[in-house]
């Protein structure tokens, strides 16, 4: 079954090929046809003194058409694998984010993560600022191996309707995501090959309206700026992680 399907897979590109080429070489013989059939109609309509360049025969007119056929779609194949060599570049190099909680903190590498816990191969940097506490997780090692960095975030204050957001900002991009108060959540930075500098920022939000409290400027906001060295190291100076 697999060495049919293998065959199958080299036929049916080839197939396809030579389907488009057929109907391109349709395509040339029905214009010529009927630029041939112009001319002819033009030399009995004005006689042999119509003026009337000579065409060139079917044959040649068939094969430079399909000469540039090929050439065009020869150029279209280069152009889309080097989209598709650009795109996955893209997917290694870009930095990705999520948010762990609930069943899907359960069933990640950090399950059983509790709200200020020492994760193994981690770094932990403990930061209060009023009533807000974030802990924040460096990774201990520069290969890729798992997430860089793991940001949880608690709010022991007695104001009511709190909400969070962070957000990244890179050169190239700029997101934010909000959520409810989960202490034991982990907010989840991986940044894949990307080398250079973003800043995080953990935003608070009082008694605002829970579906559109995005939309506005925060109360509070704490800013971290990071760098990812060519080593693959971390700094951070609201940290006070220095890379020499």
């Amino acid at each position: 079954m697999k060495e049919k399907t293998d065959i199958l897979s080299i036929i049916m590109p080839i197939a396809a090929l030579i389907l488009i080429l057929v109907m391109i070489l349709i395509m040339a013989f029905a214009i010529y046809k009927a630029a041939y059939k112009r001319r002819i109609n033009k030399r009995l309509a004005e006689g042999r003194e119509a003026d009337i360049k000579p065409m060139m025969s079917p044959v040649k007119f068939v094969m430079i058409t399909l000469l540039g056929a090929i050439i065009g779609m020869i150029l279209i194949w280069i152009i889309s694998g080097a989209i598709m060599i650009k795109q996955k570049k893209d997917m290694i190099v870009y930095p990705s984010v999520h948010y762990y909680r609930d069943n899907i903190l359960e069933d990640s590498l950090y399950a059983g993560y509790k709200f200020g816990d020492e994760i193994k191969g981690y770094n932990r940097f403990s930061k209060q600022y009023g009533d807000v506490k974030l802990e924040i997780y460096i990774t201990k090692y520069s290969f890729d191996a798992f997430p860089h960095i793991l940001i949880a975030s608690d709010y022991v204050g007695d104001e009511q309707n709190v909400m969070f957001s962070e957000g990244i900002k890179y050169p190239f991009s700029n997101e934010t995501w909000g959520n409810d108060i989960c202490p034991d959540s982990l907010f989840v930075i991986d940044f894949g090959g990307y080398k250079g500098k973003f800043k995080f920022s953990h935003n608070v939000y009082y008694r605002r309206d829970v579906e559109n409290f995005l939309n506005e400027e925060p109360d509070e906001s704490y800013e971290f700026d990071f760098k990812i060295h060519e080593s693959g190291l971390i700094s951070c100076p609201q940290l006070g992680i220095t890379v020499d």
